[in-house]
């Protein structure tokens, strides 16, 4: 996937006939920001340990549930306060280090960071996320915490810009300040509680919400540095926004690859809410500030919304099955894609691994969206292509899983009654559900 996404790169910026001096632009206005990814990796890495010992001494912990789960002893949760403050870590750089010279006309960023906006309602959306871990708390309460957090946004306009050009495309472009606020404050509380909830469902196995919003976040940032490179070092509007973003991108990647190591199955930590909540926050954040790019907003957030597309998907599903089944939609249960693979006879890990390789195709797709401008709609159908098979394919394999769970208990009921004996306690023992996958493997969110 790292290839192919540098490829595109190359012929993004540079042409396919530059020998490779595309790639070398956009590599070129990344590199003054790595100090970012270093940063936030290696806060990540070095907390989340600590983070995990301070998990299991103080009790905050996922027990085993030989019903649902796969692992035996309890694992720590607060993996999410080390993503936290491994990106905060990475994002406060730039507030006391700018880079300098971005590219080789002179042009300097010097200033660049990212809105207080961002940060607060980071801040808001991990502290939400860390109660309900340790305490527990109510879905309202939850939604209130992430309307916070777009409320913060919608502060400083992060998004506006999208509602503002979509108006333009459809014809009005004098809309009132009052309209444009309210419709994208309503559009950044969407995209806020979507994304949250959609990350927080996808966690459902070990590293599989870190590892997917890290493939995630690598496509955010070639599409960043891919419309950094083209803006040509023009000082314009555009270059403050080129800068956040590319922030943006490093530091939540440094901190999910920090985290990683020791979220991957075997996992010895979770990042419960407090994570996913958070990295569903950053994601649709850093979608929001696509929109600041003069000309093109509507299509680099569609790209960056493709990149997105597995926790949407997902999503999607979960509340498409859930209103077939007449079941309300924040019900619990396990069709999502992850289990669905898990009971064709994947191990956890390939799971994962299948998993990240469809994300990698969509990070390819919305990455070939921003490369290909003038084939915007070949790359639209490719993805509607493959949404429409996700979707019909495992909509086919949940209707036949219901159905077989329908006939099971028939058949249970009629061993049960020729075996000697029995007519134990109703389910005392369900072998047949245990064995068909458990409801939550790896003890992740039970949505």
């Amino acid at each position: 996937m790292g290839l192919s996404l540098t490829s595109l790169a190359t012929t993004a910026a540079g042409g396919p006939g530059t020998g490779g001096a595309g790639a070398d632009g956009v590599v070129a206005v990344i590199a003054p920001y790595m100090a970012v990814f270093f940063i936030a990796f290696f806060v990540a890495l070095l907390l989340t340990p600590v983070m995990r010992l301070l998990a299991l001494s103080n009790g905050v912990v996922d027990h085993p549930d030989v019903a649902r789960k796969l692992h035996r002893e309890p694992i720590a949760y607060l993996g999410g306060v080390a993503i936290f403050l491994g990106w905060l870590a990475g994002v406060s750089a730039c507030y006391v280090a700018s880079p300098q010279n971005l590219w080789a006309s002179g042009f300097s960023v010097a200033g660049i960071h990212v809105p207080i906006s961002i940060i607060l309602g980071a801040m808001a959306i991990t502290l939400t996320g860390l109660f309900d871990d340790v305490y527990g708390i109510s879905p309202r309460v939850k939604v209130g915490g992430q309307l916070f957090a777009a409320a913060a946004l919608a502060s400083q306009d992060v998004g506006l810009r999208l509602v503002e050009n979509t108006l333009t495309i459809v014809g009005v472009s004098d809309a009132p300040d009052l309209l444009v606020y309210t419709l994208g404050t309503a559009v950044i509380a969407g995209f806020v509680i979507g994304g949250c909830n959609a990350m927080n469902l996808l966690d459902g196995l070990d590293g599989l919400a870190a590892g997917v919003g890290a493939i995630a976040c690598l496509g955010f940032l070639v599409i960043a540095g891919v419309v950094a490179f083209r803006a040509g070092g023009e000082p314009a509007i555009d270059g403050y926004a080129d800068g956040v973003r590319i922030i943006m991108c490093l530091a939540v990647l440094g901190a999910l690859l920090g985290f990683l190591p020791y979220n991957f199955n075997p996992a010895t930590i979770f990042m419960g809410d407090a994570g996913s909540l958070l990295l569903g926050y950053l994601c649709v954040t850093t979608i929001l500030l696509f929109a600041q790019t003069s000309g093109s907003g509507l299509l680099l957030v569609t790209a960056a919304l493709i990149v997105f597309a597995l926790p949407i998907t997902d999503t999607s599903l979960a509340i498409f099955r859930r209103k077939m089944q007449g079941r309300p939609i924040m019900s619990p249960d396990n069709g999502h894609l992850h289990h669905l693979l898990r009971r064709s006879g994947l191990s956890i890990r390939q799971t994962v691994v299948a998993l990240y390789s469809l994300a990698g195709v969509f990070a390819v797709l919305g990455v070939t969206m921003v490369v290909l401008e003038a084939r915007v709609r070949y790359v639209l159908v490719l993805f509607l292509a493959l949404y429409a098979l996700i979707m019909i394919t495992a909509y086919k394999y949940g209707q036949a899983q219901a159905a077989a769970a329908r006939e099971a208990p028939e058949a249970e009921a009629g061993i049960e009654a020729s075996l000697p004996g029995a007519g134990g306690e109703p389910g005392e023992a369900e072998p047949v559900a245990a064995s068909s996958g458990p409801a939550h493997p790896g003890g992740h969110n039970p949505a």
